[in-house]
């Protein structure tokens, strides 16, 4: 007797400006309100209308951990999606299109895939109905497909259109049931059993989640120009700027954000900006001011496919070369990169709590998938304490902007303090702030103040190490004859890669890196010298975390796979990819 499953992959597809973004984000609400767990992922193209583009949601009773490969069930929305997505189908999947847009009997195409086409025109003929609303009716019959309680997709329906009256809630819901109906009447129930928890979940985006962390603690200001992916935690923030006293300004260009920050943060208060990888290029220079100042900035890097403009709606991990390397010269800086949704509310926290403890950037690394991904999650119901380091507000004189201690760091005074008049050059300076402009000259004086200064600042790299950095995760079995290494997003398609080589019998754990610099150099190396045969797994072409802990640790991970098409990795990708290159058979 077949086991009946827990989980279900839904595929959405048609062009850009169809409604395709809006409908999963409505399917994946009703489910989050369920109590059921939803990863979705949304593949589009750089045009506003037109195009092919396509959305996923793996529903499940258990935590779902990518977005899938093969669906299971469709909604087909135009003449193009019946030839690229039925044949990806699952044998055995259910697949609804609406016959007045779709003419041709999709039945044909494949014998092993259930095709139900609806004539939405027929169906509902009243006043008012247009032809984008076959997405809520289509969504109502896939909701009747697997069995979901219908009064919660009505009740988000009455949420989602209240600001629009009465009259558009009782059209919307009807064209909703509609859909409902005409699965009772007309179709097969899956075999599928998706029992929520009970539990209502949010169903959100990692730049919602980035922004809402950032807000929740202590978030004052905020410069960026709008630069996908990343333009999400602009829009987030400027819809809470009022009702939280936040400052959002949208600047010209990226250098202008990143400037504006580090104004921000010299005047006291708790400041980000977030981009892509074309506009961090921009505001490279001023991360080396913010490093030179020890201006407490935290930068958000929304990775996208590369380089110049590249595949800008599309999904990698390939700025970490950069992002450790940005600016002239040596200077401290700290490198996070959250794992999941979740992760990110908690980072954006602790990088503001971070960048004030240290006085110097901390760089955030996220990507297009992490950034924009839908995927259902518990209520953040923990506050990081906030902590601001060395910042004091009053001095009784003789005050040392740059004061060399033991620990690099110096207090930090907030600008305008009676008798607190000091430099912050981007020259090299004295304890004080005066610039040494006599350096080339080679005059002894200012040698030593240079040799003072610049190891001064490079300190803050061994305390954080020491106090601050997380050694990486490891999950699954410690004496695993394999190990899987990932850093970032992929934390959990790995861990959905593991799930099934354990299946086959493959003993296996998992290594993830979410602090990626500085790192404890010596307890990394010992971790991974004391696991059996090691593949790194990675969302670039040239294996650039590998490479680092190369550099930093000299433990060198021989075996790797790589993504660089522009899509994410999902767990059975990595299966088959790992499988492949052990030549497990």
């Amino acid at each position: 007797m077949n086991q009946v499953k827990d989980n279900i992959i839904v595929r959405i597809a048609g062009a850009a400006g169809d409604g395709i973004a809006s409908a999963g984000e409505v399917f994946g609400r009703i489910c989050a309100r369920s109590g059921l767990h939803v990863m979705a992922y949304n593949a589009y193209q750089s045009a506003i209308r037109g195009g092919h583009v396509w959305l996923q949601l793996n529903v499940g009773s258990r935590k779902t951990l990518s977005h899938g490969e093969a669906p299971e069930v469709a909604i087909l929305l135009n003449r193009t999606s019946p030839a690229l997505h039925i044949p990806m189908m699952k044998k055995g999947g259910v697949v609804f299109y609406n016959s007045s847009q779709i003419q041709e009997d999709l039945s044909k195409m494949r014998d092993d895939v259930t095709c139900y086409g609806i004539p939405f025109k027929e169906i509902f003929t009243e006043a008012g109905v247009e032809a984008v609303m076959a997405n809520t009716f289509l969504i109502g019959c896939v909701v009747g497909l697997l069995g979901l309680d219908a009064n919660i997709g009505l009740e988000f329906i009455r949420d989602r259109f209240k600001k629009k009256g009465e009259q558009v809630i009782a059209l919307n819901n009807r064209v909703f049931q509609g859909g409902i109906d005409w699965v009772k009447k007309n179709a097969k129930p899956m075999e599928v059993h998706l029992k929520g928890d009970g539990k209502r979940r949010m169903f959100l985006t990692g730049n919602h989640a980035f922004g809402m962390g950032l807000l929740a603690h202590g978030l004052k200001f905020y410069a960026a120009y709008p630069m996908s992916p990343s333009t999400g935690v602009l829009h987030y923030l400027a819809t809470k700027a009022r009702s939280h006293k936040l400052v959002i300004k949208q600047t010209e260009d990226e250098i202008a954000a990143v400037n504006f920050i580090i104004g921000a943060a010299h005047a006291g208060v708790r400041t980000a900006t977030a981009t892509s990888g074309g506009g961090f290029s921009l505001m490279v220079e001023g991360v080396g001011l913010a490093g030179m100042m020890e201006e407490p900035i935290v930068i958000i890097n929304v990775q996208r496919g590369g380089p110049s403009t590249g595949i800008p709606t599309k999904q990698e991990q390939g700025d970490l070369n950069m992002i450790i390397g940005a600016s002239q010269g040596d200077f401290p800086r700290i490198v996070l990169a959250p794992k999941d949704t979740e992760d990110a509310f908690y980072t954006a926290g602790r990088a503001l709590n971070l960048a004030e403890k240290y006085q110097t950037p901390v760089l955030i690394l996220s990507d297009l998938f992490l950034s924009e991904h839908f995927q259902t999650c518990d209520a953040f119901e923990r506050l990081l304490p906030i902590e601001r380091g060395k910042l004091i507000d009053h001095t009784e004189g003789g005050y040392k902007r740059f004061l060399i201690t033991e620990d690099g760091v110096s207090p930090r005074l907030v600008p305008g303090a009676p008798k607190g008049m000091y430099c912050s050059p981007s020259d090299e300076h004295d304890e004080v702030g005066n610039v040494i402009s006599d350096v080339l000259a080679g005059l002894p004086e200012s040698l030593d103040i240079r040799n003072k200064m610049h190891p001064k600042r490079m300190k803050k790299l061994d305390m954080a190490r020491r106090e601050d950095i997380k050694l990486p995760t490891l999950t699954g079995p410690k004496n695993a004859e394999l190990t899987l290494l990932g850093w970032g997003s992929t934390y959990d398609a790995i861990e959905e890669a593991c799930e099934y080589l354990r299946q086959e019998g493959i003993e296996t754990n998992h290594i993830h890196f979410t602090d990626v610099y500085p790192l404890p150099n010596e307890a990394v190396r010992e971790m991974l010298e004391s696991c059996k045969e090691i593949v790194a797994v990675e969302n670039n072409f040239s294996s650039q975390f590998t490479r680092l802990l190369r550099a930093e640790t000299g433990f060198d991970v021989k075996r790797m796979v790589n993504r660089f098409d522009g899509e994410p990795f999902t767990g059975e990708d990595i299966f088959n990819r790992v499988k492949k290159e052990l030549a497990y058979v």
